[in-house]
C-alpha cells in the first residue's frame, strides 16, 4: 500500500518528467528560416565527371549538394546541360521548404519518385492541380513554384526592378509578380546582358542549382540593375519576328488592303489595328521568314478604338511575341520605334519620340509620335526602349511632318477574348 510521501515522491517524478520531455521538445523544436539549411563537405572534388573545376556552375553543384538541396542524375554524374522536368522541380521545391521549416527534408520513397513530393506540394500550397511531370519545366513555370516555397519575407528586396523592367516579362499575372519578386531579391538575374528572363524556354540543371543556392543562402545572391534601354539593332532583332505583314481581300477574293499586326503569345493570338481587316471576308499574314498563315477570325475587337485581336490559324504553338507594356508610364520625350510593313516593305524599323501621351484626336487619347510610318504600317507595335509594345500605329496626319498617332497599349490589355469570329462574320455584322 502506497504511503502519503510515497504519493508525493511519485508526483514529483512525473512531473519532472514531463518538464525534462518539455525542455526536450522545445529543443527540438525548429523555428523556420535559412539557418536550417546545414553545409556539410558532402561534395567531393571530381565526384561528378562532368563538373569541371572551370565550369562557371561548379560552386553552386558544390554548395547545393552541400547543402542537401540537388543530387546528381547519379552517383557520378550531375548532366549539368539537361533540362530540369517539373517532376524534378516539385521535388526541389518540396525538399527546400521541408528544409526552410523543419532542418530536413525527410521524404518516403515512391515510385515514380516525385509522387511523394507533388503530395507535399499540392499540401502546402506550392502548386495548384497536378501536371505532366515528365516534361521539361518552362523557366516561368519554374519560377511561379519555387517562389511558392519560401514566405514573403523570405525574398527581401535588394534590386530595384520598376514594373515592366524586365523587357520581356510583363506585370499583369501571379507568373510575372513571382519572376519579378525573385529578379528583386537577387535569386533569378535573367539570360543575357539585358536581363531577358525567357520565360518560355527552358532551364538547365546547372541554372537550376545556381537558382538554388542563391534561394537558400542571402549570402549569394546578387545586386544589379538591369538596362533602361536595348539598342535598336538588337531591339530590332530580337522582335522582328514576332512582327508580321497583313493581306485581306474581299469576297470575291479582290484585294483590300496591307497593314501590319504582331504576336502576343505563343498560340498564335495577335493585335492589329481593326480597320486593317475591316470590310475583309479573307485575309492572311506573312511572317519576316516568309511563312504565310491564314487569319481565322477575330477573338476581341474595339471599334471606337480601332482595335482587334485576331487569332492565326496554324499547328504551330511556338511564334514569339511581344511584351504588351503598361502605356500610362509612357512620358513625352521617351524614345520609341515603330516596327511595321510600311507600303508593303516587310518588317522595316524607324525611330523617334513621343510627342505626347494624350493628344485628342477623334474625341479619344492617343499617343503622339515622330517615329515615321506609311500606308501599310497600321497595326505595327510601337515599342519602348526596352522593345515592349506601348501603342498600336493608327493613323498619320497628312498635312504634317511625322505627326503620327498610336492606340495606347492598355487598351490591349482592356480587351477581353470571345468566340471566334470569322472576318466574314464580322464582315456581315457590319453591312448587313
Amino acid at each position: 500500500m502506497m504511503t502519503r510521501n510515497k504519493f508525493i515522491r511519485f508526483f514529483a517524478l512525473i512531473s519532472t518528467a514531463a518538464l525534462l520531455s518539455l525542455l526536450i521538445t522545445s529543443a527540438v523544436a525548429v523555428s523556420p528560416g535559412f539557418d536550417n539549411f546545414v553545409y556539410t563537405d558532402s561534395y567531393i572534388d571530381g565526384q561528378f565527371r562532368d563538373v569541371s573545376v572551370d565550369d562557371w556552375f561548379k560552386p553552386y553543384v558544390r554548395e547545393a549538394t552541400n547543402l542537401g538541396i540537388i543530387r546528381g542524375r547519379s552517383s557520378n554524374s550531375f548532366d549539368p546541360t539537361g533540362l530540369l522536368t517539373v517532376g524534378e522541380t516539385v521535388t526541389l521545391a518540396a525538399r527546400l521548404r521541408s528544409i526552410y521549416h523543419t532542418g530536413t527534408a525527410n521524404f518516403d520513397q515512391s515510385v515514380p519518385f516525385y509522387a511523394t513530393y507533388v503530395a507535399y506540394a499540392l499540401a502546402h500550397g506550392i502548386i495548384e492541380g497536378h501536371h505532366d511531370y515528365t516534361i521539361p519545366i518552362t523557366r516561368a513555370q519554374f519560377a511561379k513554384i519555387i517562389r511558392n516555397t519560401f514566405p514573403d519575407n523570405a525574398f527581401e528586396i535588394i534590386n530595384d526592378i520598376p514594373p515592366f523592367g524586365i523587357n520581356d516579362v510583363a506585370y499583369d499575372t501571379s507568373v510575372d509578380n513571382a519572376i519579378y519578386s525573385m529578379f528583386r531579391a537577387g535569386i533569378l538575374t535573367g539570360s543575357d546582358r539585358f536581363g531577358t528572363f525567357f520565360g518560355g524556354s527552358s532551364i538547365s540543371r546547372a541554372e537550376a542549382a545556381a537558382i538554388m543556392v542563391r534561394l537558400a543562402n542571402p549570402g549569394a545572391r546578387l545586386e544589379f540593375s538591369l538596362p533602361s534601354y536595348i539598342p535598336a539593332e538588337e531591339l530590332f532583332n530580337r522582335n522582328t519576328d514576332a512582327v508580321f505583314r497583313i493581306e485581306t481581300f474581299g469576297p470575291n477574293f479582290d484585294y483590300l488592303r496591307s497593314g501590319s499586326g504582331f504576336f502576343i503569345s505563343t498560340d498564335g493570338l495577335a493585335v492589329t489595328a481593326l480597320h486593317v481587316i475591316e470590310g475583309a471576308s479573307v485575309g492572311a499574314i506573312e511572317t519576316a521568314d516568309g511563312q504565310v498563315f491564314r487569319i481565322a477570325g477575330i477573338r476581341a475587337f474595339d471599334v471606337y478604338n480601332n482595335l482587334a485581336i485576331i487569332e492565326i490559324a496554324s499547328d504551330e504553338r511556338d511564334f514569339r511575341y511581344l511584351t504588351v507594356a503598361d502605356s500610362s508610364l509612357v512620358e513625352t520625350g521617351n524614345t520609341v520605334y515603330a516596327l511595321g510593313s510600311p507600303r508593303g516593305m516587310m518588317n522595316s524599323i524607324s525611330e523617334g519620340i513621343i510627342s505626347h501621351t494624350n493628344r485628342m484626336q477623334d474625341e479619344k487619347y492617343m499617343l503622339q509620335f515622330t517615329a515615321p510610318i506609311s500606308f501599310g504600317s497600321g497595326g505595327g507595335p510601337i515599342l519602348n526602349s526596352l522593345g515592349q509594345v506601348i501603342g498600336v500605329a493608327s493613323l498619320s496626319l497628312t498635312h504634317g511632318q511625322n505627326m503620327n498617332l498610336a492606340i495606347p497599349s492598355n487598351l490591349i490589355r482592356e480587351l477581353t477574348l470571345c468566340a471566334l469570329i470569322t472576318l466574314e462574320e464580322y464582315r456581315l455584322s457590319i453591312y448587313l
